[in-house]
């Protein structure tokens, strides 16, 4: 004989088949009646993100009169921050796609995330390496350290790859410079190096290496002059040292790929974006600044693989239009609704204990039949 341990003829199958219904129902409104929370420290990342929006604004005019008829081609959003392809400044390759998805001024609010991951605190000295390549990241870099009240220790290269801070005239340099005279900053560049190939600018014309450098004499910066690839990465670290003036640096910050800072190409795939704390212990690196920061058990934040951030923290790719301060993952999150999730399961065990205990739905006459009847 076959023991049952469960028949439907206790319950309404119409009645289960309701429930079911509307458990299914109520999965899917839990699923899109999602609720929005701040992130940590969302004053402090919007705040950062309006100051570079602020920026933007202010660099915008004079960008826009430097730019080509065609312009338009290389940014959509109009922002005035995307560079040429090539001109006698630029210092290497550089992609479109990664240069357009830097002008948001809500990776400030990354950079505010990533500052506060590090866990400096105010007044704390900072080393800081820029290029002309990423001139809205750097501005969104600025922003976030003056919201933290950070005190940044500059050294720039003043050259920049394609699509990059690479016009004549109009530098990044030349951008710090009108950023700090609108007295939207109070910091810029200590030293810059010309930048590009052992940052020197080697394998760049005359022509382009004499622009580098009336630059810098115009923006009355001193000039990081390296003999050779070691020399720059030594006389970088000697130039922090003295101008942190005894103070201890808490934490070194990097915006893009300069070979000096990461190192060859090795030292490229091996320092990614983000707060690095460690050496990797399995890996021979080549030396590079972050390699002596590390060394010095300093931890980094690293601002590279940029459309890899913009996917992380919900940023989007390439847009159309400069994004507004406040969007983006970076200060929301999405999370269930607690009321509603619970509402639902409160709803299906109240549903089921009438259907498997009360006997709603079921037939009145099924009810008095016998129960040798109504196994069958």
């Amino acid at each position: 004989m076959t023991k049952v341990y469960w028949s439907p003829w206790q319950h309404s199958r119409v009645a289960l088949f309701l429930l079911a219904v509307l458990g299914v129902m109520g999965l899917l409104l839990i699923e899109t009646c999602k609720v929005k929370k701040e992130q940590p420290y969302f004053k402090k990342k919007l705040h950062a993100a309006k100051l570079a929006e602020r920026g933007f604004q202010i660099l915008k005019p004079e960008l826009l009169k430097h730019k080509k008829p065609d312009y338009r081609e290389f940014d959509p959003t109009n922002s005035g921050l995307i560079g040429e392809f090539l001109t006698p400044v630029t210092s290497n390759s550089g992609s479109l796609q990664a240069k357009q998805t830097s002008v948001n001024p809500n990776f400030a609010a990354v950079m505010v995330q990533f500052l506060k991951k590090a866990k400096v605190e105010e007044g704390d000295t900072v080393a800081v390496a820029i290029s002309g390549s990423f001139p809205a990241l750097n501005i969104c870099l600025f922003a976030a350290l003056d919201t933290l009240k950070l005190k940044p220790i500059i050294v720039s290269s003043a050259s920049a790859s394609q699509f990059g801070a690479n016009h004549p005239q109009m530098l990044w340099l030349d951008m710090e410079n009108e950023l700090e005279s609108s007295g939207i900053f109070s910091f810029r560049s200590s030293y810059a190096s010309l930048g590009g190939i052992q940052d020197k600018a080697a394998g760049t014309s005359k022509e382009g290496k004499d622009m580098l450098l009336r630059a810098l004499k115009r923006n009355k910066v001193k000039l990081l002059d390296p003999i050779h690839f070691e020399d720059s990465i030594e006389k970088r670290m000697k130039y922090y040292d003295e101008l942190s003036q005894g103070k201890p640096i808490k934490l070194f910050i990097n915006v893009g790929g300069g070979t000096t800072i990461l190192g060859t190409s090795l030292g490229k795939q091996v320092f990614k974006n983000g707060l690095i704390t460690d050496l990797p212990e399995e890996v021979h690196i080549p030396n590079s600044v972050i390699k002596s920061f590390l060394e010095r058990e300093i931890p980094v934040i690293n601002f590279i693989q940029i459309e890899s951030l913009a996917r992380k923290f919900g940023l989007p790719l390439t847009p159309k239009k400069v994004p507004k301060p406040g969007e983006g993952k970076v200060f929301y999150s999405e999370e269930y609704n607690p009321i509603l999730y619970v509402s639902v399961f409160l709803f299906l065990l109240v549903g089921l204990y009438g259907v498997t205990r009360l006997g709603w739905g079921e037939n009145e006459e099924d009810r008095y039949l016998p129960i040798t009847l109504r196994s069958r």
